[in-house]
């Protein structure tokens, strides 16, 4: 059947779906809606937490409503395609693939986000975020230029190489998403766990559940691209990713409440050089001020910053014409409390600490 779609070459089949394909697309597109809106509520939460703590919208937000977007604007299209409203064309395949690059991009940076959290080398950090776009960002090159010409049956070798390569590209990014979560754990067990902050233990559970989860979706995704008509899978695409963005910001809640639970009192961002613990106490450190006296006067030079109180050495046996050198020092002192982060609390604490403290 021809068509006047832009590149849609003259011998394209149209893939008409039966009423089973759009009965399972319509309750499929029903869930999607329905997970839309709880996704849109705990994301709006989040955002305003977010932007009430620091005035300032984050990359987290940023990519979770970018990810929201993506997977809502899919959902849409694709039904509108299934029902006839949009027709087959260049344009419509291409755009929906921009879509689902963003889709599968910002799921990633989400994951690695709250990894980030636990390594003390944000180089390191850095790398692994740079490395994973690099590579799903080859997957999404190839993906353009096999999906594409499959779509618009340019031939049928693409076709066949098509229906291989959306099976292992799939499998590949499953592998990823599965590799991240592994490690993001590990971390919990390593860097939290192991040193003693058996608070995280439900954390790692918790992550634990989210990945079989996870998993499963990946394993749904795969097993559905072998319906019969290859357009209702895309229908399933968005309603996965939505189920793995609330996910994401269940566990971003998760890290919230335990972080929380060991500081009751924390209405702000962790500060390394004037701590709070669970009691509300404060901590100050140790400062020194050396003040040079000539004969023209007196100039103060503090060490840290910190004005300072009583005096060490006396002006006894100094020439009063040379050159004077006094040192004084502060020391704050306050009844020790006993804190079970105190004695095991690492840089990895404190970023989440600072990144989840009233969300």
């Amino acid at each position: 059947m021809a068509q006047t779609g832009f590149l849609v070459p003259e011998w394209y089949v149209v893939e008409a779906p039966s009423e089973q394909d759009m009965n399972v697309a319509s309750i499929i597109w029903g869930f999607s809606l329905a997970c839309a809106c709880f996704t849109f509520v705990k994301a709006t939460r989040q955002t305003w937490y977010s932007w009430k703590r620091t005035q300032a919208i984050n990359t987290y937000v940023v990519m979770i409503w970018a990810e929201w977007v993506a997977c809502v604007v899919i959902s849409v299209i694709s039904w509108l395609f299934l029902k006839g409203v949009i027709p087959i064309s260049f344009w419509f395949v291409f755009f929906l693939l921009c879509l689902w690059v963003i889709q599968i991009q910002c799921i990633m940076q989400i994951i690695i986000n709250r990894i980030a959290l636990l390594m003390v080398r944000q180089q390191k950090a850095r790398t692994l975020k740079w490395s994973v776009f690099a590579l799903i960002g080859l997957i999404n090159i190839s993906v353009f230029c096999i999906w594409i010409p499959a779509r618009l049956q340019i031939s049928q070798t693409y076709v066949d190489v098509n229906n291989v390569w959306d099976r292992c590209e799939k499998a590949i990014i499953a592998v990823v998403d599965m590799g991240l979560n592994f490690y993001f754990i590990h971390l919990i067990r390593a860097k939290l766990i192991a040193n003693g902050l058996t608070k995280y233990n439900a954390l790692f559970r918790y992550n634990l559940g989210m990945i079989a989860i996870s998993l499963a979706l990946d394993i749904i995704l795969i097993g559905v691209m072998s319906l019969p008509n290859s357009a209702v899978y895309i229908q399933f695409h968005p309603l996965i990713y939505l189920v793995k963005l609330h996910i994401e910001m269940n566990i971003a809640d998760m890290i919230a409440r335990v972080v929380r639970a060991s500081n009751p009192h924390q209405t702000g961002s962790y500060d390394k050089s004037n701590s709070n613990n669970r009691y509300g106490g404060t901590t100050h450190k140790m400062t020194t001020v050396v003040t040079t006296r000539t004969g023209n006067g007196n100039r103060k030079l503090n060490a840290n910053g910190t004005h300072v109180g009583f005096d060490v050495d006396s002006e006894r046996d100094i020439p009063t014409d040379g050159i004077k050198r006094t040192i004084e020092t502060q020391v704050v002192r306050e009844p020790h409390v006993v804190d079970d982060d105190n004695q095991s609390e690492s840089s990895s604490t404190r970023e989440l600490q600072k990144h989840f403290a009233i969300v």
